[in-house]
């Protein structure tokens, strides 16, 4: 059995849920190879990543994270009004 630890030293094994850290690219593991003595993880995306590359995060399903940026843009557009409406103009004159 081939062991790949990911970028913090955790143990990735198949159906873990990663982050390739270089783009954010998620995916869950399907595989773990050896090929020429290096080790290789890959995807649901069909992609292989080096482990080192690799971060294991907490599942969450997409259409969790699409509502969440949502709101944080609502938020943050929120509060971009704010500041707009609370500056105070002084003429120079």
């Amino acid at each position: 059995m081939v062991v790949a630890l990911d970028v913090n030293g955790r143990d990735i094994s198949i159906g873990s849920y990663v982050r390739y850290i270089n783009t954010g690219t998620t995916g869950i593991v399907k595989n773990i190879l050896e090929k020429e003595g290096e080790i290789w993880v890959l995807l649901d995306n069909d992609l292989m990543y080096k482990p080192e590359k690799l971060e294991i995060i907490e599942y969450k399903k997409k259409e969790d994270r699409v509502v969440k940026e949502k709101i944080e843009d609502i938020i943050e557009k929120e509060e971009i009004k704010d500041i707009e409406s609370n500056i105070d103009a002084c003429g120079a004159g």
